[in-house]
């Protein structure tokens, strides 16, 4: 004779044990995957700082040399071709994009007028750049 007592404890201890394992299992995954994110946007974060006050030197030299050359905005390609950018909150997602649309702005003037003839305009760009890259870089030291 089974003794139904014993066996539904038994079962009901079989099936605790089971869920607690899958739901610690899970905690765990989720721990880590958060502490690799939370690395992954420093890096971001660290990369795109340093590129941004490169490009400040860039706009210095620029405009002291009176030498215009397009800005390489690979870096905030890299992110979003990685799709990592969704790390970042996003109002500096818009931030930044709004920042490096007015570099890309500046080569495509750059490319299509060249720099005779169109100095006054590029140097207008370059301080429209300045402006959007100091405050990206304030909000990103926040």
């Amino acid at each position: 004779m089974v003794d139904w007592d014993y066996l539904i404890v038994e079962s009901a201890i079989l099936a605790a044990l089971i869920f607690g394992a899958v739901y610690v299992e899970r905690w765990i995954y989720q721990r880590g995957q958060r502490n690799e994110d939370n690395t992954m946007r420093k890096k971001i974060l660290l990369l795109i700082k340093e590129d941004l006050v490169r490009k400040l030197r860039f706009i210095e030299e620029s405009g002291q040399y009176k030498d215009y050359k397009p800005f390489f905005t690979d870096v905030w390609d890299s992110v979003i071709l990685s799709g990592k950018q969704t790390l970042l909150q996003f109002d500096l997602i818009k931030n930044l994009e709004h920042t490096y649309s007015w570099m890309k702005y500046y080569n495509t003037e750059l490319q299509q007028k060249g720099p005779v003839g169109n100095e006054q305009i590029l140097k207008d760009l370059l301080v429209e750049i300045k402006k959007t890259t100091e405050s990206s870089l304030g909000i990103l030291k926040l």
